[in-house]
């Protein structure tokens, strides 16, 4: 748990240097915060990258962690429009990728909808999981 609260810390310490920073926005706001299972705070430091450059090439990783957040807060209409506007700048992005297949998945109500994205997201969050246990809903 140390190097994530650690890095959360130092990205926190960043935006609040220069507050327009995006990159840290980005990376480090949204991810390391969805990662965390802070899902409103994700939405917000992604949604203001996005305002501070709506022009960057590389957007789709943002519009990827919004729809991640958004599929994880029961929004899969706007996880979906996210992830095809992410693939579409970048289709070969594989995490954009994941988030439209699992999406898919829960449309057509396969047997196992949901519960290969909530495992591989225990997975990535090690033993201690997502703080808010943002996907207990999928398994």
């Amino acid at each position: 748990m140390g190097e994530v609260d650690e890095g959360a810390a130092l990205v926190s310490r960043a935006i609040n240097l220069d507050p327009n920073m995006a990159a840290a926005r980005r990376w480090g706001g949204g991810w390391i915060h969805l990662y965390l299972g802070e899902i409103d705070t994700a939405i917000k430091q992604f949604e203001f990258a996005l305002r501070l450059s709506p022009l960057n090439l590389r957007n789709f990783v943002v519009q990827t962690g919004l729809a991640y957040a958004n599929f994880f807060v029961g929004r899969d209409d706007e996880a979906s429009t996210l992830a095809a506007t992410a693939i579409g700048q970048q289709p070969n992005y594989f995490s954009a990728q994941l988030i439209m297949m699992e999406i898919s998945r829960i449309r057509a109500r396969t047997p196992f909808a949901g519960r290969k994205i909530s495992e591989d997201w225990r997975r990535l969050t090690g033993s201690r999981g997502c703080r808010n246990d943002c996907y207990s809903a999928l398994s």
